[in-house]
């Protein structure tokens, strides 16, 4: 014999649970996209850090090591940071030139004269933790002279 249900108990109850397991999964879901969305921002700020530190180090290391009887100078092109021939032998003071990593294009140059004095991003937006008085990513500079900026 085969056991009948009264027509309209438990029919749905199914159901429910399945709309509400899909309501919960959405909502964890949405605040692990956004965990990851910051997470990923904050990992190409320490990006930009180590990459403006880098090439403002280059920069520094081609003004010092001017050859002996020439004036010293900032280098005119990524070129002569890249293969420094001021001595009559290849000196690296930058082993490749990387990317903004905050936009995925060329850096913004900071100029003196002819020659390149540092770097800045060019993403619009503000730092989650710039250095004191830094509001924007363009305002976050890598200059030639000027000491090592470390994130708040």
């Amino acid at each position: 014999m085969t056991a009948r249900t009264e027509p309209g108990r438990q029919h749905g109850f199914t159901y429910l649970m399945i709309l509400w397991w899909v309501a919960i999964s959405s909502i964890v879901l949405a605040a692990l996209g956004q965990h990851w969305m910051m997470e990923s921002r904050r990992q190409r700020e320490m990006e930009l850090v180590f990459r403006g530190e880098q090439i403002r180090r280059a920069i520094d290391a081609f003004y010092d090591q001017a050859p002996d009887g020439q004036p010293k100078r900032l280098p005119t092109s990524w070129a002569e940071l890249l293969d420094d021939r001021r001595r009559g032998h290849t000196v690296r003071h930058l082993r490749r030139l990387w990317p903004d990593p905050m936009t995925g294009r060329p850096w913004g140059l900071i100029r003196e004269g002819p020659g390149i004095k540092g770097v800045y991003s060019q993403a619009q937006g503000h730092p989650l933790r710039g250095p004191d008085g830094v509001d924007s990513y363009e305002a976050w500079r890598f200059e030639q002279g000027q000491p090592a900026i470390r994130p708040r």
